[in-house]
């Protein structure tokens, strides 16, 4: 590993970072404060007045508990928005954008070999998600623990952070993969975007009604589903293994894929 390339990926990609943690982290604030156990009936009342297409199409649902709650809201629509403009935008900066620019021929220029780039640069990738999930987890165990103390099954919490965060570490490895594969930004960002895009257009079209329900099959959040890890089913933990499985194949491939291809001069 070079700690050099990766202070440099730190420092370009410090930004974006921050401004979608800090957003994303309001919303789960909000969200959070928006519990109120005594008064779940009003709540499911005013969600009547969405259209349920609407609702559905988002994964959006109404939580009895603090858990479910959050998990409704938090971990449907929302989880599709912010951690995927990070994994994007990272992603196709990491290779792409350097064999774009030019600068990955002075990379490797340099005493660091193709190897210790290809790794560098996925360890980043995986860093990246990886504290993005736990920046949020903390924050909204702390607003739970401050405005509804003892409300929150922060063991049942966690692993739902641990479950997303493998649903995108396999999505994170889409997009290094494409990264890796591409000479150009526009090439990385059109694959590393447009799979992950396609996946969840196809898991909303499957929501929207029964006959449309073999859509979020072919989708990769097809084997993620809270409602099942809260209720113990196995479901959920083979999903678990499935995505960890992915990532790791792809995060393989791609540094395989990038010690050996030909690149630009």
């Amino acid at each position: 590993m070079s700690f050099t390339l990766f202070k440099a990926d730190i420092k370009s990609n410090q930004f974006i970072w921050l401004l979608v943690t800090i957003i994303y982290s309001f919303y789960a604030i909000t969200i959070v404060s928006m519990f109120d156990p005594e008064n779940v009936d009003a709540m499911e009342e005013l969600m009547r007045i969405i259209p349920q297409e609407l609702l559905s199409a988002g994964g959006i649902t109404i939580g009895t508990t603090l858990l479910t709650h959050i998990s409704g809201f938090l971990y449907s629509m929302l989880l599709y928005l912010f951690p995927l403009i990070i994994t994007v935008i990272v992603n196709h900066r990491l290779i792409a954008g350097h064999v774009d620019k030019g600068s990955m021929t002075y990379l490797l220029s340099t005493s660091v070999s193709r190897s210790k780039i290809a790794v560098t640069q996925a360890i980043f990738s995986i860093f990246s998600i990886t504290l993005l999930f736990v920046v949020i987890t903390t924050v909204q165990i702390v607003a739970s623990v401050l405005l509804f103390p003892d409300e929150l099954d922060i063991g049942q919490f966690v692993l739902l952070n641990v479950y997303a965060l493998l649903l995108y570490y396999a999505i994170s490895g889409i997009c290094f993969f494409a990264s890796s594969l591409s000479n150009e930004t526009r090439f990385s960002l059109g694959l590393g975007a447009g799979i992950p895009i396609a996946f969840v257009v196809l898991d909303m079209l499957g929501s929207t009604g029964e006959n449309n329900e073999w859509l979020s099959n072919l989708s990769i959040f097809a084997l993620f589903d809270p409602n099942r890890l809260f209720a113990g089913d196995t479901f959920a933990y083979i999903g678990m293994i499935v995505l960890g499985a992915v990532a790791i194949l792809l995060y393989t491939g791609s540094i395989i894929l990038f010690k050996k291809r030909d690149l630009p001069l």
